[in-house]
């Protein structure tokens, strides 16, 4: 007979734990069950990045509760196995071990996988994605002083490995397709100092670059060749390849069971999808965002705590909702990188701060109103904006671009003369 659970949450990861607590709080004496396809108990992402490939202990600092704490709240863990069919209309679920779970209200956190590489099976022993703890573990083993490493992809993934690679003294190369570092997420001026940082501790950086070929190399390494951006070939020799050329999310569940799936599971403010016993909540689902019209799906640490925590209680039937401001986080060796809110392409830049140093770049709308900020090393400037992007407040270009005026004193200023807006 198949088993019965008051909220059973598919996935094991972080917003699988974050919904699953979530709700506990909500139905504290209901069931609730959390199937993992992975072996692990529900764990957190970013140090998988840097922690986890710096020191052989690092990997613990995934784990944010141990299983017992899971035990005491109620909330089962069925891990190493995986949901391979979703029978709504008996609200049951069919793993590929062939158990069957009755639910009464479904969270699907089944996140993303890595985009892949269209690579030789031949060289399949040297090419690492990074996305589980085994992953993290395998490759940590690989990165040593002297080992030639290359990267294809220079958004966070890339460039947090190629930051812990060079702590660990490996030669670094990162290959991307773009003009500029981070390029869906920054604009190029933003990005000038990432690059600056990573070329500063060694990186090499080739940007602009088309990826020929890859094979192997007379010694057993990797002969990896390029295009540059000036169309010059070149060839790279690496003993590994890191690909972090983005993610795919696992909407394959959710798009057979019948549910509306567009660029990720498609829910309300509160993790709804279009069938009111199944909800959905982290970087899989395409939400409301504050301060953006429609849905969007977005890959943050902020989305699988925050949104999923609000689909966790609601399935457990206190409705919450998602409302934060989009915020996202890097840490890159000595460099860490904070966004908040959004930079749109007609967006007015203030800079704030030497650009050698601790600084922020401010987007400001046409009525002097920040509606985003790029901060590196100055999470202050990242408060304050928070409150100046809630409150809508208007502060003048010049003021804001001054660091000797105090944060206490812009949110306290005169607003600037509405008569005369950015243009």
């Amino acid at each position: 007979m198949a088993s019965h659970f008051n909220i059973l949450i598919v996935g094991g990861g972080q917003a699988a734990r974050r919904a699953a607590f979530a709700a506990h709080t909500a139905l504290v004496h209901g069931t609730i069950g959390i199937l993992g396809e992975e072996p692990h108990p529900p764990y957190d992402r970013p140090p998988l990045s840097k922690q986890a490939l710096l020191r052989a202990d690092g990997i613990e600092a995934c784990t944010i509760i141990d299983s017992g704490t899971y035990a005491q709240a109620n909330i089962r863990l069925l891990l190493g196995d995986a949901v391979v069919r979703v029978q709504r209309d008996q609200h049951l679920v069919h793993t590929r071990a062939g158990d069957q779970y009755h639910y009464d209200r479904l969270v699907l956190a089944t996140g993303s996988r890595p985009r892949r590489l269209p690579l030789p099976d031949e060289i399949s022993h040297d090419v690492f994605y990074l996305r589980t703890k085994d992953d993290a573990v395998r490759l940590g083993a690989r990165l040593r002083a002297g080992a030639r490493v290359v990267v294809v992809g220079a958004g966070f993934i890339g460039l947090e490995v190629a930051a812990a690679a060079r702590s660990l003294e490996c030669q670094v190369d990162v290959i991307d397709r773009a003009p500029h570092v981070l390029s869906r997420i920054l604009p190029a001026h933003a990005s000038q100092a990432v690059q600056a940082f990573h070329r500063t501790a060694g990186v090499g950086l080739h940007l602009g670059a088309a990826l020929d070929r890859i094979s192997r190399n007379a010694t057993g390494g990797l002969c990896i060749t390029l295009t540059q951006a000036d169309e010059r070939p070149l060839t790279l020799q690496a003993d590994i390849l890191v690909v972090g050329i983005g993610v795919v999310p696992n909407v394959e569940l959710a798009q057979e069971a019948g549910l509306e799936v567009g660029d990720g599971i498609l829910v309300d403010a509160c993790g709804r999808t279009s069938d009111p016993d199944v909800l959905a909540g982290g970087e899989v689902t395409a939400h409301p965002v504050a301060g953006r019209a429609g849905r969007h799906r977005i890959e943050s640490w902020q989305v699988a705590e925050l949104q999923a925590e609000a689909a966790g209680a609601t399935a457990a039937g206190a409705p919450k909702t998602y409302e934060s401001l989009p915020w996202f986080w890097s840490d890159q060796s000595d460099l860490n990188i904070q966004m908040l809110g959004h930079t749109p392409a007609n967006a007015h830049w203030v800079l704030r701060g030497p650009k050698d140093a601790a600084h922020s770049w401010f987007a400001l709308d046409r009525e002097q109103r920040i509606v985003g900020v790029v901060s590196f090393n100055s999470g202050r400037d990242i408060s304050a904006a928070r409150r100046a992007i809630q409150s809508r407040r208007r502060i003048a270009p010049e003021l804001l671009a001054d660091p000797a005026r105090a944060w206490r004193e812009l949110l306290s200023q005169p607003a600037p003369d509405a008569h005369h807006p950015l243009r």
